[in-house]
C-alpha cells in the first residue's frame, strides 16, 4: 500500500500488550490494549497518526497557521498546537465550552503554548465549520482547517496504517475495536480492512450521539476517501458496527459508574483510562463481552489516549 506524503511525528509502532487481570473471569476471549496513548508526550494519543498526514498536507499548501475546534479539554486540539508549534506554525483553537476558575489539563498545556483560543458556545459550535473558515480569511498568513478529531479523508490513513500495523504485530487478531468521538478512527480501521481484503472485525463504542449518527458519519468520510484517491471499495451501512449505549450524561461529561469504571481499571492493570473515550468505550467493551456479542476470540481494544484531560475530572476521584 502506498501511502500518501506524510510526516513521522507519532512514535510507532506502539505496543500491542495483554490485558493480563481485569478480564480474567471472561475466559471466552484473549485481550490486548493497543497503546496509541504513546504517540508521544506532548502529541500523545490516536490523534497524532492522522495529523502525521493533515499537518503534511497542511505544510505542502503553504499553510503556516492552524486552525481546528473540539471540546474545552480537547486532545486533538492539544496534539495539534504541539504538532503545530514543532513545524514552526501558529495555531487557532476554537472550543466549545467556557473558560474554568482553574486551568487544567490539555486547556492548560494549550495555555503554556500560547496559542490562539476562541472559545463558543453549543449553539454557536453546530457552525464551526463556517466559524473557523472565517477566521481563516481574516489571518493574514496561509491557513489550513483542520475538522474535528482530525476525522475526514486524509487524516483517516492515519488508522488504515494503525490496521496494517496491529496485523504486522499479531495477525491473529481477528477483533479490534475503538471508542468512536468523531468518527475517523473507526473509519480509517474499516478502510485498512477493506484495502487489506481482511476478515479482522472492526467495532466502535461511540461516546457522543447515537449509532445511526456515527453509520452516517463513517459512511462519509469512506466514500470522501473513495473518491478523492479513486479507489473501487465495497460495503454497507450495516458494515459499520457501533456498540450504542454508554454516552452517559453526554460527551465529555462522566459520573460516578465511568469514575469507578476509571479506578477499578487502574487498580487491576496499572492503565489509566481517559474519561471522555476509553472510560466509556471500555465499560461499553466490558458489557459486550459479558454478554457474549463481541465477535472472535482475539481482540485488540484501542486505547485512544487522553491522560491529560483526567486532570480536568479530580473531582471524581
Amino acid at each position: 500500500m502506498e501511502y500518501p506524503a506524510h510526516f513521522n511525528e507519532a512514535h510507532l509502532p506502539t505496543p500491542l500488550i495483554p490485558v493480563r487481570h481485569f478480564f480474567k473471569k471472561i475466559n471466552k476471549y484473549e485481550i490486548y490494549l493497543k497503546r496509541d496513548d504513546f504517540t508521544g508526550v506532548e502529541l500523545s494519543g490516536n490523534k497524532v497518526r492522522k495529523l502525521d498526514f493533515l499537518m503534511k498536507e497542511a505544510w505542502e499548501k503553504g499553510a503556516r497557521h492552524i486552525i481546528t475546534c473540539g471540546g474545552i479539554q480537547s486532545n486533538h486540539c492539544r496534539a495539534t498546537a504541539f504538532y503545530a508549534t514543532k513545524l514552526g506554525m501558529k495555531t487557532t483553537l476554537v472550543l466549545r465550552g467556557e473558560m474554568p476558575r482553574n486551568m487544567t489539563g490539555n486547556l492548560l498545556l494549550n495555555r503554556l503554548l500560547g496559542v490562539d483560543i476562541k472559545l463558543v458556545t453549543k449553539e454557536e459550535y453546530k457552525r464551526v465549520g463556517e466559524i473557523m473558515e472565517s477566521i481563516a480569511a481574516q489571518l493574514p498568513e496561509p491557513a489550513y482547517v483542520i475538522p474535528e478529531g482530525g476525522s475526514n479523508e486524509v487524516g483517516a490513513w492515519g488508522y488504515i496504517r494503525a490496521f496494517k500495523e496491529i496485523m504486522e504485530q499479531d495477525s491473529s487478531v481477528d477483533t479490534i475495536v475503538s471508542a468512536s468521538g468523531s468518527g475517523g478512527t473507526h473509519a480509517g480501521l474499516l478502510l485498512g480492512k477493506l484495502l487489506s481484503d481482511s476478515p479482522v472485525q472492526i467495532l466502535s463504542v461511540n461516546v457522543c450521539d447515537d449509532e445511526a449518527y456515527f453509520v452516517k458519519k463513517i459512511d462519509s468520510i469512506m466514500q470522501r476517501f473513495c473518491s478523492r484517491y479513486n479507489y473501487s471499495l465495497l460495503w454497507e451501512r450495516k458494515d459499520i458496527r457501533i456498540l450504542d449505549g454508554f454516552v452517559g450524561s453526554g460527551y465529555a461529561q462522566i459520573g460516578r459508574k465511568e469514575a469507578t469504571f476509571i479506578k477499578r481499571f487502574a487498580h487491576s492493570e496499572g492503565i489509566v483510562l481517559d474519561p471522555v473515550y476509553t472510560a466509556k468505550a471500555m465499560l461499553g467493551f466490558e458489557y459486550n463481552l459479558k454478554n457474549g456479542t463481541i465477535p472472535g476470540k482475539k481482540i485488540a481494544f484501542i486505547h485512544t489516549g487522553g491522560i491529560y484531560g483526567t486532570f480536568a475530572f479530580s473531582e471524581m476521584f
